[in-house]
């Protein structure tokens, strides 16, 4: 599903350079929605694939409007010969939040989640 919205998004692309922050927030909006049906398809189980293939479709779109919008943002805030410089150090804080950010959920989820609907995990003993 993410490759059918990133196929459709892709035919939009020539609107997107008179509009880049337009653009720029509608992709992160349909991306923090696409998230957000991802992680709330569990709780429809008859209706997961759907709930959550609606979700992988909105962050394919997301994906194709940010990466086509970067480039005029990035631009409008160069100045005489540091685009380069600019893009790679962007690029390098989208790889440390990458990182980061599934460490950190890892993490949480750890600590904060230590039961499986309320019920402690069995102990190798107790299997």
């Amino acid at each position: 599903m993410m490759h059918v919205g990133k196929l459709i998004c892709s035919n939009l692309g020539a609107r997107m350079d008179s509009e880049p922050k337009h653009w720029r927030i509608l992709a992160d909006v349909l991306y923090d929605l696409g998230t957000g049906l991802e992680v709330l398809s569990p709780l429809c189980p008859h209706l997961f694939l759907e709930v959550a293939g609606l979700g992988n479709f909105a962050k394919g779109m997301a994906v194709v409007a940010a990466r086509a919008t970067r480039l005029p943002i990035y631009s409008s805030f160069a100045k005489e010969g540091n685009l380069s410089d600019l893009f790679a150090k962007g690029e390098a804080i989208s790889t440390l939040f990458n990182v980061l950010g599934p460490g950190v959920g890892i993490q949480l989820a750890s600590t904060v989640c230590s039961s499986m609907q309320g019920k402690p995990f069995p102990k190798v003993a107790d299997v």
